[in-house]
C-alpha cells in the first residue's frame, strides 16, 4: 500500500502541527507537514490513519466508544477531547484525518458558514450530510440516524431526522490562529459552535442547559464499541 496522491490535498488546508500537553494542536500556517499520509485499500477506498474513505459511497468513517456523559451538546469528540463529557461518542480519528476525508469525498469548506460563537441562534450552512451509527446488539447489528442518539426530556422527542451540515471548523481569533476542532477534540455538534467540522443546521432547541441527554430507548452503555459513518448528500443548485 503507497500513499495516495490526494494526499496533497491536506496542503490546502493550510495547517501545521505543534506540540502542547502531549497532544497535537493545529494551527493556520504553512504546510500540513504532519499529516498522515492517505493509504489507497482498493479502487475506491482509502485510509488515513484510522480513518476509512469510500469515495464510490461518498462515505467517511471512524470507530468509536459510547461516552459517559449525562448532557449532551456534541455528537461526537475525538478520544480525550475536551468536550468528551458533552459528547456521546468518542472517536477514534484526529479532527485533521477526519476533515481531510469529508474534503476526498467532495464537501468543500468554501461552502460553509459556519457558527460566530457557542449557542450561536443562527443556524450553519454548509454542504449536506448524514450521519449512522451502528453497534452489535447481541447477534445482530444495529443501525441508527444521528438525530436518534439526542433525546430532549422536556419534549419527550429526539432530535428531528434530516440533512447535517460540513462547516469545516474554525481558527482561534489570535495571533496563534490555533485550529478549533483539534483544540477542542470536537467533531460533531448540534448547538451551533464554531468548533465542530459538522454541526446541525436545525434551530436551537429551546430550555434549558441538561435537557438534551443520551436517547435511553437505544439502550447505549458507556464503553460500548459503535462505528460512525458520515455520508456526503447531493448539493442544491
Amino acid at each position: 500500500m503507497g500513499s495516495f496522491p490526494f494526499a496533497v490535498l491536506c496542503i490546502s488546508l493550510a495547517l501545521v502541527a505543534t506540540r502542547s500537553n502531549g497532544q497535537e494542536i493545529v494551527r493556520q500556517g504553512d504546510l500540513a507537514k504532519s499529516a498522515a499520509p492517505v493509504e489507497r485499500l482498493g479502487p475506491d477506498t482509502l485510509r488515513i490513519r484510522n480513518v476509512r474513505v469510500d469515495t464510490a459511497k461518498k462515505e467517511v468513517s471512524a470507530a468509536g466508544t459510547v461516552t459517559e456523559a449525562n448532557v449532551l451538546e456534541f455528537i461526537a469528540v475525538r478520544k480525550g477531547g475536551l468536550k468528551a463529557y458533552e459528547s456521546a461518542l468518542e472517536l477514534d480519528a484526529n479532527p485533521v484525518d477526519l476533515n481531510l476525508g469529508l474534503i476526498l469525498i467532495g464537501l468543500d469548506p468554501a461552502r460553509a458558514v459556519g457558527a460566530k460563537f457557542h449557542i450561536d441562534p443562527t443556524p450553519p450552512q454548509g454542504d449536506p450530510v448524514e450521519i449512522w451509527v451502528e453497534w452489535d446488539e447481541g447477534a445482530t447489528r444495529r443501525k441508527v440516524r444521528a438525530e436518534q442518539l439526542v433525546y430532549n426530556q422536556k419534549s419527550k422527542q429526539t432530535m428531528a431526522e434530516g440533512p447535517w451540515v460540513y462547516t469545516g471548523s474554525a481558527f482561534t481569533n489570535d495571533s496563534n490562529a490555533f485550529f478549533l476542532a483539534e483544540l477542542e477534540g470536537t467533531l460533531i455538534g448540534f448547538v451551533h459552535s464554531p468548533a465542530p467540522l459538522i454541526d446541525s443546521p436545525r434551530p436551537l432547541v429551546e430550555g434549558e442547559y441538561g435537557e438534551n441527554r443520551l436517547n435511553p430507548s437505544l439502550n447505549l452503555k458507556p464503553g460500548m464499541n459503535v462505528q460512525l459513518t458520515v455520508r456526503a448528500l447531493p448539493t442544491s443548485k
